[in-house]
């Protein structure tokens, strides 16, 4: 029998840079009877996590309303009607992307 000896690498897969934690503006220190838009992307799942999103920004966050607007089409950039309703109706907007 061969007996062979050699190196093994091993990799660390986290990430290197740790990345700078930003709070809310000064011009929206919260969310308490703010209205938030959300808009989907319309890739797999992303329509589930915004779902539970919208549950913790009304009951945790205080959110007086969420608005909920979906895209054409991942791959296309959103329609200007689209954009401009949430920027008229809405006190901030999270755009989410999922997979």
């Amino acid at each position: 029998m061969v007996s062979v000896t050699g190196t093994i690498e091993i990799l660390d897969p986290t990430a290197e840079d740790v990345p700078e934690e930003l709070g809310l503006s000064d011009t929206l220190p919260d969310l308490k009877g703010k209205v938030v838009g959300l808009l989907e992307n319309r890739k797999y799942h992303a329509d589930t996590f915004l779902d539970e999103l919208k549950e913790v920004l009304l009951k945790d966050y205080g959110a007086a309303k969420v608005v909920y607007e979906t895209k054409f089409t991942y791959s296309a950039p959103c329609a200007e009607d689209t954009l401009q309703s949430l920027s008229d109706e809405c006190d901030v907007v999270i755009h989410a992307i999922a997979d």
